[in-house]
């Protein structure tokens, strides 16, 4: 088998997504960390984006390309239905995710009150990026506000409709994922896993393995924790990008 590569920083919910795609096709990787600020470890790709994928010498960039290409090169475990209607539907719903779960996780660092919670959540942020590529306190310490005015997480932010409230957003996108898990076991009504389920399943998790909040808040919905311990169950103890000693919550320990 090809060395495979994922080059990214363990906090950017594309970079996890990716990391589940090989995890659940059960492909070893080596993880590289990059500087956001200074992201010299991917040069080779003419870019600064994240996540990177390297197969051997061949490398590609867009996390929902990378599992259709990661299907085309290792179709075991296929991340893609084949019957036609049913991609197309986990499409869309990956689509949705794109379009709006994931800038609503940007627009939480740009519209959070500028308190001291928001502050503790940023620097553990930073913690978690500095385990895997060391930086100097200084830049540690401009975390908050770094993550604030960062023109991509600001861009993100942008593409959504601010006149809802930041509360209300979340209700709403917790009810369309309620919606898109359906009658289950997994979302689209699917029977197994596919690259929609690894696109959102890991944002849901992060924050308590990476010790940013004391629960998983999605699992306090009956349906969400049921789908959230049917992906888990194809999935290794720890699925993210963080390192095994930076993990502090145990997905166990909340019954998922």
């Amino acid at each position: 088998m090809a060395d495979i590569k994922l080059y990214g920083y363990c906090t950017s919910p594309y970079v996890r997504k990716v990391g589940c795609f090989l995890h659940y096709k059960k492909l070893p990787y080596e993880f590289v960390g990059v500087v956001p600020f200074d992201p010299k470890e991917i040069e080779f790709s003419g870019g600064t984006m994240v996540p990177v994928l390297k197969i051997g010498d061949e490398w590609r960039r867009e996390s929902t390309d990378l599992g259709i290409w990661l299907d085309d090169v290792f179709p075991d475990r296929p991340l893609l239905p084949q019957d036609p209607a049913q991609r197309q539907k986990v499409l869309e719903i990956d689509r949705w995710v794109s379009d709006s779960f994931m800038p609503s996780i940007f627009r939480s660092a740009v519209d959070a009150p500028d308190n001291l919670a928001f502050k503790l959540r940023a620097w553990r942020l930073a913690q978690l990026v500095s385990s895997t590529t060391p930086m100097p306190e200084t830049v540690r310490q401009a975390w908050p506000d770094g993550i604030r005015n960062a023109p991509f997480v600001k861009a993100l932010a942008e593409t959504l409709d601010r006149s809802e409230s930041l509360r209300e957003m979340q209700t709403r996108l917790m009810g369309e994922l309620i919606a898109h898990i359906g009658d289950g076991p997994f979302l689209g009504g699917m029977e197994r896993p596919t690259l929609a389920d690894f696109s959102v399943w890991p944002q849901l998790v992060f924050g308590y393995m990476g010790g940013l909040e004391e629960q998983v808040s999605a699992a306090a919905i009956p349906e969400v924790k049921a789908w959230l311990s049917a992906v888990y169950a194809h999935l290794p103890e720890n699925p993210t990008t963080i390192p095994d000693f930076m993990v502090v919550g145990k997905l166990a320990d909340v019954g998922i």
